[in-house]
């Protein structure tokens, strides 16, 4: 993404119809199912809207897109593997209930589905992102027409690259022979400053393990913790006494695939179990599990709080004493300025598409301050009224800048999940502004967090491992 004298096309540059002719066509219109109490893994939902025409004599030429992956499978073998380890020492001991066995034989299909692809896209997370695609053209197509380059990038992850694969699949089923050529790019581990900053931030790092926000919740739950009360009623549904006093009594350390204690007492059971929960509906395509009965509602909603609480003081607008999460995001603001500036400027370029993670998405919609996602918050008990958590955080969740030009002047308007947003500033035509004045808006807000519009990629880098 960093600038360069030619930015849109280079070696990596190929032309569109040969290369995703390989990348098979999914449905268009995924549907997720319904939203019930899967926090940060709930499935990306679209919702038909009716889009505001533009201004008379303008036509849209540019698309910025930033967005999360799609639906996925589980991260790597943590919350499964020690469920079922667990689940497996109560059956040696005889202490295995006929719940119990049911859950293991249900642990071990997931496993099963599981193996090798730990951390990839799911089928439906394909979907997600092939439909986005489509659905983009379908509304832009005049963005297309002249066949300027497509440029899209990923992170290292896998299910960066295969969502935005799916998702330039989408675009082509869309286009046919009219698709663009398409650059294809791929940040290297430990150098991306823009689509994981998270990773290079120090300061960040330190924050998010060991910030004052955990005290916060510490103290939050002091006067309101359900937790031991529903792991005792969960966990024993599957165990006998005798192991269930082991684990309360920290006798048991079971490690993920990594080495990493993932389950050491009841919290941790009832937790991983809420964890296999909410993946559930990723990969309903390669199996369907009923994770969550059980739980009662009452308990889902439990965890569900405690997950999105932390992700909101971790890696969200946090503390109103603490704007280190969300300046995070400052290096991916200024090259989204710079790179639709050159855009605009060169004409070389139809639409730049970004796919990330939730943990840029979060910060990101916070410095941008989207409505309902840039709000901090001191109380705990006030987090789920400030931020709409799981609509920022969910899977294939997205930002997008289309401009407009009417041949002399430029407009942006700025969606959200596929929905006409504002801007935080004033504009005579909501949902178009200005793209000069957001420019200047923005320019702003990342000369205030210590990044310069002219800063190269190593010198944003820089700046994360030394001032954020």
């Amino acid at each position: 993404m960093q600038a360069t004298t030619n930015r849109y096309l280079g070696a990596a540059a190929f032309a569109a119809a040969g290369w995703l002719a390989a990348t098979p066509a999914l449905a268009t219109d995924a549907v997720a199912p319904d939203d019930t109490h899967y926090s940060t893994k709930t499935p990306y939902r679209y919702v038909p809207t009716q889009f505001t025409p533009a201004p008379l004599g303008y036509r849209p030429v540019l698309v910025q897109y930033v967005g999360r992956h799609g639906s996925r499978h589980l991260s790597s073998a943590k919350y499964d593997k020690t469920l079922f380890e667990l689940l497996s020492i109560a059956e040696s001991r005889g202490q295995l209930t006929e719940a119990g066995h049911t859950l293991k034989q249900e642990i071990a299909q997931l496993i099963a589905i599981q193996e090798d692809v730990y951390g990839e896209l799911s089928i439906l997370g394909g979907e997600e992102l092939h439909a986005i695609g489509e659905r983009l053209v379908e509304r832009f197509p005049e963005v297309f027409e002249d066949g300027r380059p497509i440029i899209a990038h990923a992170t290292y992850k896998d299910r960066t690259p295969q969502s935005r694969d799916h998702f330039l699949s989408g675009l082509q089923s869309a286009l046919g022979e009219a698709t663009p050529p398409i650059d294809a790019r791929q940040y290297a581990k430990g150098g991306d400053p823009y689509l994981r900053p998270y990773d290079l931030a120090t300061r960040y790092g330190d924050y998010k393990s060991d910030g004052e926000w955990q005290a916060v919740i510490d103290a939050y739950l002091d006067q309101h913790n359900k937790t031991d009360t529903f792991a005792r009623d969960i966990v024993t549904q599957f165990i006998g006494d005798g192991l269930y006093a082991e684990l309360e009594r920290g006798e048991l350390a079971l490690e993920d695939a990594k080495g990493r204690v993932a389950l050491a007492t009841p919290t941790d059971a009832a937790n991983n179990l809420y964890q296999l929960y909410i993946i559930s509906p990723n990969i309903v395509r390669e199996g369907e599990f009923d994770f969550g009965r059980y739980f009662s509602e009452e308990q889902l909603a439990w965890y569900e709080d405690l997950d999105l609480m932390e992700t909101f003081y971790a890696k969200g607008p946090s503390l109103t004493s603490s704007d280190l999460p969300r300046e995070i995001a400052a290096p991916m603001v200024k090259e989204l300025i710079i790179s639709t500036d050159e855009a605009l400027e060169e004409d070389g370029v139809s639409g730049i598409f970004n796919f990330s993670h939730a943990e840029l998405l979060m910060p990101l919609a916070a410095y941008l301050e989207i409505e309902g996602a840039d709000e901090s918050q001191d109380d705990p008990a006030q987090v789920s009224a400030t931020w709409n958590g799981k609509d920022i955080t969910a899977m294939a969740a997205n930002i997008q800048w289309i401009l407009y030009s009417n041949g002399d002047d430029t407009l942006v308007k700025m969606l959200h999940n596929e929905r006409e947003i504002a801007f935080p500033l004033p504009t005579e035509q909501y949902p178009y502004y200005d793209w000069e004045s957001v420019k200047a808006y923005y320019t702003d807000k990342v000369n205030e967090s210590g990044i310069a519009l002219s800063n190269t990629l190593e010198q944003d880098i820089e700046a994360l491992e030394n001032d954020f």
